[in-house]
């Protein structure tokens, strides 16, 4: 693994197909971060079908399971044990207990904000401090958060629930963005305009993007327009995402290795941190 910073613990909630809006938020965040640090990802509310197909998802759009662990958490009977074993102590009222066993047994140094909130993640990092304390040294390490607000990976705020695989559905979803002007923007506001949020992720031409803001700014270009790019953007970006899909989706077994790996790997870690805390805290 050649990703060498903090490691960061990110989750996904599966709930069907990869969406629109989780390809430009969460997994957009994990492409960028899978060189620059080791990463732990959590599919949450997955089921055996659910959790292959969320690896499909994830793979096919260019994850790599080598810097990413995917996670299968509901395989991991240790965390409801790590839970239980820091019950007892001063701060640990959920949602803190929930993160601080994760803390406790995958020891992120980043938390990314789909994994637990800047709250959460102060409220747990009470609890570590809480351990420390009554072990008399550094049993488990605190963490920080990635602030939701300062992120250039979040989500339009505009509904994204279109599944990446359905290009008729996507089309739909982008000729249904609202004007600018229907979200409170100045007439030729780019900022904060999700039409153009969506254009950074797919344009990759950044002269011509920064050309159409510009005529856009001067009133010589209609969403319309921008619209048509936008898809004709995407569909160049996610048509080879729908091809690697299906050969992924054809190997299940494969799939299965990549959760397998992951999950046990955290399950180890989860193993040796319950020791730990079992030997410091009373029963």
């Amino acid at each position: 693994m050649q990703a060498s910073g903090a490691t960061i613990l990110c989750a996904e909630r599966v709930c069907g197909p990869l969406s629109l809006g989780q390809l430009v938020g969460g997994l957009r965040q994990r492409l960028f971060f899978q060189q620059r640090h080791p990463q732990l990802l959590m599919l949450e509310h997955a089921d055996e079908d659910s959790a292959l197909n969320a690896a499909a998802d994830h793979l096919a759009a260019g994850i790599d399971p080598r810097r990413v662990a995917l996670i299968v958490p509901a395989r991991i009977p240790e965390l409801a044990q790590l839970r239980d074993t820091l019950a007892g102590l001063p701060h640990g009222a959920p949602p803190a207990l929930d993160t601080a066993a994760l803390l406790a047994a995958l020891r992120p140094g980043l938390v990314s904000p789909h994994a637990a909130s800047a709250p959460e993640v102060a409220a747990a990092n009470a609890v570590v401090r809480a351990v420390n304390a009554h072990a008399g040294g550094k049993v488990l390490h605190e963490a920080q958060p990635m602030l939701a607000r300062r992120s250039p990976f979040a989500a339009p705020r505009v509904p994204l629930a279109a599944p990446v695989s359905d290009a008729a559905g996507l089309a739909a979803t982008i000729e249904a963005l609202p004007a600018g002007e229907a979200l409170g923007l100045p007439a030729g506001e780019t900022e904060g305009h999700p039409l153009f949020q969506l254009l950074e992720v797919f344009e990759h031409d950044l002269h011509f993007q920064d050309d159409l803001k510009a005529k856009f700014r001067r009133g010589g270009l209609s969403e319309r327009v921008v619209k048509a790019h936008l898809l004709d953007c995407m569909e160049h970006a996610l048509r080879p995402v729908r091809e690697r899909r299906t050969a992924l989706a054809a190997d299940r077994p494969a799939l299965a290795h990549v959760l397998e790996q992951g999950t046990a790997r955290a399950r180890a870690a989860a193993c040796q941190a319950l020791g730990q805390l079992r030997a410091v805290l009373p029963a």
